[in-house]
């Protein structure tokens, strides 16, 4: 039979198979007559451990997950619709199967390559009555978990306009299960049970899932380009269900959601290192890269007001900037961060982001966080000059970012600004306080990374900005976000247990910007305006914290002299590239402890921290290459070292290690420990 000649009074559902060797076409031979019975196509993943069961009844589609055997999601709803404008008496039109193995090369990242490996059907639905308008419900399976997306075709009788608010994807948890989730810049909501969740008026994802000590999963979303981001909302009518739900977003034919994603692995820290999110978004849209390098950055904002012993005061201002560049030059380090107000009161709608401030810069009171302007001296001997302050870099190797607000990008022309920035020289810009929402969010955000690398300038994006999706892959300039409470930040600290939470939720999403790393941990709430409060953590667990978090922007939050005054400890994060080769996650619980090992050549930087409980730790090194002699430089928390009362206590040693070694490392309470790995 031509399957390409069926008319409208016998449309046949047809299924394509296609893999490397070519096509498969089998007909089915389904009338709309027939289009409410139930049927079930099935995609596994590679391994076939994976297992998603589509189905079709009353015109309705459905899907179930299995993992290992074991159903996680039990059958819920599929579909997405226009609003006011319900699709109506679904049949399947075709069905068409691809398998897809290939090896996606990273510009930077958590490894070098990823395995972009996974079946795939996309499944085409049309209305038998009204406008017989079509929808392609796309599924990925891989091995490491599934996702789902939903496609507008060009040919399927669709407005120029589509209005979309109705998300009937469906998570319907088979069993109640202990659960954490996203929080905004707060700690993760959690451990608690599904259940609990349920009773909420949503959950925002990612949603980190324990099924039990053997399978965990994780809810969250990937490739967010057009659609608002969308959330969990409990249905109260069945137990453990949720569905997805965003705000209001318009597509055009053609046009495609996010991945609606569910990660899968036996660990928790498989949900870290699994590929799907960064392999669902398309290719690198940037044809020439090499201007874009991630790396650390000294940070002037938490160094403000801190006390060196020669008698210097941190300020915003040339003289510390300059300062920092120094030390940045000869650590090392790739950049150094300029904050608000480095051309003026960053919400007042005078500030021109084109100019370098008149005026001086004053927090009145200590415990405050409000900043006004002070009128420089007649005398100024070193007014702001940030196209000097940056060719002063340049000549230093120190690339320099400069934070600009949501406010100026309304106020002044927003291009003509970064194309002025490339110009000076600038590396990049981090931005703040966006304040659209929903769609036209993702749009700005969008806007602004895409003229952001047409001008081969960086992003970093603070304060509620919309969630990493696996877009670096995209827009590799775009190197971080602050998709979490990033230490002293809203005049308060996190504390040992909301580090080991948010990495296995906020992080799953990708980069994040933190601001780990404080070395004065004693006594900087007391002169610096921006640390209101004791961060309660060891020097050590700071080191280790900038390795775990992944980023391609460590923002360093101390003053160099913190750093000299610890050069030995330091040096494990002056060292760190920011991107790596390989990475594994050697060991972690939600909430208690994790140990992450990231290659960089021949060399293996491991970090590890715990919760408020010390906790000794066996850490196998079979990571490292066979019958080969490895030198480790171990930094540890001392014997007293403890996250409350004696934070900045630790000890630097070496000794000869190789692949059979099991290391037993010790955590203080609150602590961290830390080896570099180093090829004899």
């Amino acid at each position: 039979m031509n399957l390409s000649s069926v008319g409208r009074v016998m449309r046949l559902p047809r299924v394509v198979s296609t893999s490397a060797s070519g096509l498969l076409l089998v007909a089915s031979l389904v009338s709309p007559s027939k289009a409410n019975t139930k049927q079930t196509p099935t995609v596994k993943s590679p391994d076939g451990q994976v297992v998603v069961l589509l189905g079709l009844e009353e015109g309705i589609p459905h899907w179930s997950l299995s993992y290992r055997s074991t159903v996680l999601l039990d059958e819920g709803r599929l579909g997405i619709e226009p609003t006011d404008s319900p699709l109506v008496s679904l049949h399947t039109v075709e069905l068409v199967q691809h398998s897809n193995q290939e090896t996606v090369a990273t510009l930077w990242g958590k490894t070098d390559h990823y395995n972009n490996n996974f079946n795939q059907v996309t499944w085409t639905l049309e209305e038998l009555l009204g406008k017989r308008r079509k929808l392609n419900v796309v599924f990925r399976v891989y091995n490491d978990g599934v996702a789902v997306r939903y496609e507008f075709p060009q040919d399927g009788n669709w407005p120029e306009r589509i209005p979309l608010t109705t998300d009937l994807t469906e998570f319907r948890f088979a069993h109640d299960s202990t659960a954490w989730s996203y929080n905004g810049e707060h700690s993760p909501v959690g451990p608690q049970s599904l259940s609990r969740f349920h009773e909420r008026e949503s959950v925002a994802p990612p949603l980190t899932i324990q099924r039990n000590s053997q399978t965990y999963m994780a809810i969250l979303e990937a490739a967010v380009f057009e659609q608002a981001p969308f959330r969990l909302v409990p249905d109260r009518s069945r137990p453990l269900t949720f569905r997805a739900e965003f705000d209001r977003s318009n597509l055009k034919p053609g046009g495609v959601t996010s991945w609606r994603v569910v990660l899968l692995g036996d660990h928790p820290g498989d949900l870290l290192v699994a590929p799907l999110i960064y392999c669902l978004n398309p290719p690198c849209r940037i044809t020439e890269t090499d201007w874009i390098e991630p790396g650390l950055a000294l940070w002037d904002w938490r160094v403000w007001g801190a006390r060196t012993p020669d008698g210097f005061t941190y300020g915003l201002d040339m003289a510390s900037w300059r300062r920092l560049i120094n030390f940045a030059s000869q650590s090392r380090v790739r950049y150094v961060l300029l904050d608000a107000n480095w051309y003026g009161p960053e919400f007042d709608p005078q500030s021109d982001p084109r100019t370098s401030r008149d005026h001086l810069v004053i927090q009145p009171d200590s415990r405050k966080p409000e900043v006004i302007r002070k009128p420089a001296p007649a005398d100024w001997q070193d007014p702001v000059d940030i196209p000097s302050l940056i060719r002063y870099a340049k000549q230093h190797h120190v690339g320099v970012i400069l934070y600009i607000n949501d406010v100026a990008r309304h106020n002044f022309p927003f291009e003509e600004t970064l194309e002025l920035y490339h110009e000076w020289g600038a590396a990049g810009i981090k931005y703040g306080f966006m304040k659209s929402k929903g769609q036209q969010k993702v749009l700005d955000t969008r806007e602004i990374v895409e003229l952001c690398a047409k001008h081969q300038l960086l992003c970093d994006f603070h304060d509620g900005p919309i969630g990493p999706s696996g877009d670096e892959r995209t827009f590799p300039n775009f190197l971080a976000r602050e998709f979490c409470h990033a230490q002293s930040d809203a005049m308060r600290s996190f504390g040992p247990t909301d580090f080991c939470k948010t990495v296995f939720v906020n992080m799953l999403a990708g980069p994040l910007d933190m601001n780990n790393g404080l070395f004065s941990l004693t006594d900087a709430q007391f002169d610096r305006p921006r640390i209101f409060t004791e961060v309660k953590s060891t020097v050590v667990a700071e080191t280790a914290r900038v390795l775990i978090t992944y980023s391609g922007l460590a923002i360093l939050p101390d003053a160099p002299e913190a750093y000299q005054e610890k050069a030995d400890l330091f040096d494990f994060i002056r060292r760190l590239p920011m991107t790596w080769d390989e990475t594994h996650i050697l060991s972690g619980e939600i909430g208690s402890h994790i140990a992450t090992a990231r290659r960089s050549g021949t060399t293996w930087y491991v970090g590890t921290v715990t919760n408020e409980q010390a906790r000794t730790l066996p850490i196998a090194l079979d990571f490292l290459l066979p019958n080969k002699n490895y030198t480790a430089t171990l930094y540890e928390d001392a014997a007293d070292t403890h996250y409350e009362s004696n934070r900045e206590a630790y000890r630097v040693h070496k000794r000869s290690v190789t692949a059979q070694d099991v290391m037993q490392i010790h955590l203080a309470r609150g602590g961290g420990h830390c080896m570099l790995l180093e090829l004899r």
